[in-house]
């Protein structure tokens, strides 16, 4: 009697063709907009792109996991959370938000990252996550939220970079796989609301026109602080990059500071409870 063990790559590509369909499946119409395609820091070209030449950006297996991790987190610590409407449907002048948390004096934005490094608000994500979470509160009126932030990964410290990859270490006194949560205080009288308020409605207009006029050069590239890092890795990059323009106005609009490094604009203070 023998047990025999094969691999069985018939199942996987039947679990792949399920969770394909289920992805596609969430994939956005060009008749709708959500607050994550007009975030700053999710580039907003790479949005119209995606809607505009499907095709340009199969599903891959990497793409298959983050989905996977993402879905599973966020039903997971909805259910044991226990508290408000999960994905609650929201709208601010057509533009659609599902804020993952909503209860009635708090929204909460549920966050799950492979990340070596514990992010705060020098980070690019941070302010990504941050800002996601400031457009809920701006929505519905709301003064506090909670970003919570899932790290699946032990921190590391990278080494350095040659041909071959990355070097990390481990530190014995790096953090763990873990939970960090923050609050976030935005009163109703403050002004910065009414300058996200016009930040949100900008880019969503100008995001609409560019899909019905199909005219992507409208649309301002990524801020040069953060493209040499995340553009060169883009499907779209060489459409994007060589083929396509990018009108005087919108190059004007990449370089603008970024509300949430306005002086002031930001209390920070990790150590404070």
């Amino acid at each position: 009697m023998t047990i025999v063990i094969r691999s069985d790559h018939e199942f996987t590509d039947l679990l792949k063709d399920s969770l394909r369909s289920r992805y596609e499946k969430r994939k956005r119409s060009e008749d709708e907009v959500h607050v994550s395609d007009i975030l700053p820091s999710t580039c907003i070209r790479k949005q119209y792109y995606g809607r505009k030449f499907p095709d340009f950006e199969p599903l891959s297996d990497e793409s298959i996991h983050h989905f996977i991790r993402g879905e599973a987190s966020e039903f997971v610590i909805t259910d044991l959370a226990n508290m408000g409407v999960a994905q609650a449907d929201l709208e601010l002048d057509g533009l659609i938000a599902h804020p993952d948390i909503l209860d009635r004096d708090v929204i909460i934005e549920l966050k799950d990252t492979q990340s070596t490094q514990r992010l705060d608000i020098t980070d690019e994500r941070f302010k990504s996550y941050l800002r996601q979470l400031l457009y809920y509160m701006t929505i519905t009126g709301i003064e506090k939220g909670i970003i919570s932030i899932r790290y699946s990964n032990r921190e590391m410290r990278w080494i350095k970079s040659d041909e071959k990859g990355d070097y990390f270490f481990r530190p014995f006194d790096g953090k763990g796989p873990r939970i960090e949560s923050w609050s976030v205080l935005l009163p109703k009288d403050d002004i910065a609301r009414e300058l996200l308020k016009n930040e949100m409605v900008r880019r969503k207009k100008l995001f609409v026109k560019a899909i019905k006029e199909n005219d992507v050069s409208i649309l301002p590239r990524l801020n040069m602080k953060v493209r040499n890092n995340k553009c060169p890795y883009c499907v779209f990059y060489n459409k994007c990059m060589n083929e396509d323009g990018e009108t005087e106005q919108a190059v004007k609009m990449a370089s603008e500071i970024d509300l949430l490094d306005i002086p002031g604009l930001i209390d920070f203070r990790p150590f404070l409870q």
